[in-house]
């Protein structure tokens, strides 16, 4: 079965007041910020997916594919966006229910590129494709969300 859904890139805040931005997560980013912030971006993000979560059917395993799309024509390094959707997904996952860990026994792998240039948003499209669990409990949720 295939699961897909269109959802926004991890980002953080910086600054204050009129200084403040929201800027893309990166693992440039993870590896310099306190574990304060990286929790609040985590959590942030659990936020941002939970309704998809909650429609998924609970998998066996899964191998799920990551096409990146960026606004702009700035150069990007994939493994350094593909590491926060990755891990954050993974533990959504892990807390909705839907897998029981992210361990090579349930995630059997990623595969992660980049979409088309010049878009005028930045997300992901990301398909969860695996063994389902409960064959009946597939058929009551729905495949697609946007």
């Amino acid at each position: 079965m295939v699961y897909k859904a269109v959802l926004q890139l991890p980002t953080y805040s910086k600054g204050r007041g009129d200084k403040k931005r929201t800027n893309l997560f990166s693992m440039n980013i993870y590896r310099n910020m306190h574990y304060l912030s990286l929790n609040k971006v985590k959590r942030d993000y659990h936020e941002e997916v939970a309704e998809w979560v909650s429609i998924l059917p609970k998998f066996k395993s899964m191998t799920p594919k990551y096409i990146l799309f960026f606004k702009g024509k700035r150069r990007k390094d994939i493994d350094n966006y593909t590491f926060p959707i990755h891990k954050f997904l993974m533990d959504a996952l892990v807390e909705g229910g839907v897998i029981e860990d992210d361990s090579y026994d349930y995630v059997r792998g990623f595969t992660s590129s980049f979409g088309d240039d010049e878009m005028e948003d930045n997300y992901v499209v990301v398909e969860l494709i695996g063994d389902i669990d409960d064959i009946r409990q597939a058929r009551d949720n729905t495949k697609v969300s946007t």
